[in-house]
């Protein structure tokens, strides 16, 4: 693995509001309510606004439901 390579792993995945919507396979107009709520963690840069994949994917977990069998 070289440096680069090292480097892009340990940064993370960025992603804009369309992809991270693609990712959790709902709207981007959900995703904007996530945000509104400050569900979901985000960088706003100007009037571009990303998304760190594995940071969302943790606190996502938050809200994660497990099925209980009786």
């Amino acid at each position: 693995m070289n440096d680069e390579t090292k480097n892009n792993s340990e940064a993370g995945e960025w992603l804009n509001k369309a992809e991270i919507a693609d990712h959790y396979k709902c709207s981007e107009r959900h995703i904007n309510k996530l945000m509104e709520r400050r569900v979901l963690p985000f960088l706003k840069m100007g009037r571009f606004v990303r998304f760190d994949r594995k940071t969302c994917d943790e606190a996502m977990r938050r809200y994660e439901t497990r099925t209980v069998l009786v």
